[in-house]
C-alpha cells in the first residue's frame, strides 16, 4: 500500500469526502504496481511497462496511454495543478525516452513513472487528509 506512510495511517487518515487516504488511492496501487514493479528478474522489479516498451512505438504508446490513468485520478480527486503538471511530466519523459530502441527498454525498466505517479498522488492526498485533521480538531478547540 502507500509507500510514505504505515497502512494503519493511510487507513486513519480520512479525507473530507469521509473516505481514507488508504480507500482513494488502493486501486491505484494496485495499478501502478501492475504497470511498473509486479513482476522481477534478478531482484529487479519491471512491470507490463517495461514488457509493453519492447514492442517499438505502439508498446510506448499504450503503456503512456495507460499512464492516464493517473491523471484521471488526479482530476476526479481536485488535486493541485502542481499535482497534474508532475504527472504529465513523468507520463512525457517515460514516453519520450522509452520511445528510443534498446537504451529506452533499458530506461523503461528503471524509471517506473507510474509508481512516481502514484507517489504524487498519495503526497497530496496525505496532505489534505492532515490539513483537514487539522481543521477538525481546531473546531473541536473552539
Amino acid at each position: 500500500m502507500p509507500s510514505r506512510i504505515s497502512q494503519e495511517e493511510a487507513e486513519s487518515l480520512h479525507l473530507p469526502n469521509g473516505r481514507t487516504v488508504a480507500d482513494e488511492i488502493a486501486g491505484f496501487d494496485r495499478f501502478s504496481d501492475l504497470m511498473d514493479t509486479r513482476f522481477r528478474i534478478a531482484g529487479v522489479p519491471f512491470g507490463l511497462d517495461s514488457l509493453l516498451g519492447i514492442i517499438p512505438v505502439a508498446g510506448d504508446a499504450i503503456t503512456g496511454a495507460a499512464g492516464l490513468y493517473a491523471l484521471g485520478t488526479a482530476a476526479r480527486l481536485k488535486l493541485p495543478i502542481t499535482a497534474h503538471i508532475h504527472i504529465i511530466w513523468n507520463l512525457v519523459v517515460d514516453v519520450v525516452l522509452g520511445s528510443v530502441p534498446l537504451a529506452g527498454d533499458v530506461f523503461d525498466f528503471f524509471f517506473r513513472s507510474h509508481r512516481k505517479n502514484f507517489r504524487v498522488v498519495e503526497k497530496h492526498l496525505i496532505k489534505r487528509a492532515k490539513r483537514h485533521h487539522k481543521d477538525m480538531a481546531k473546531r473541536l478547540d473552539a
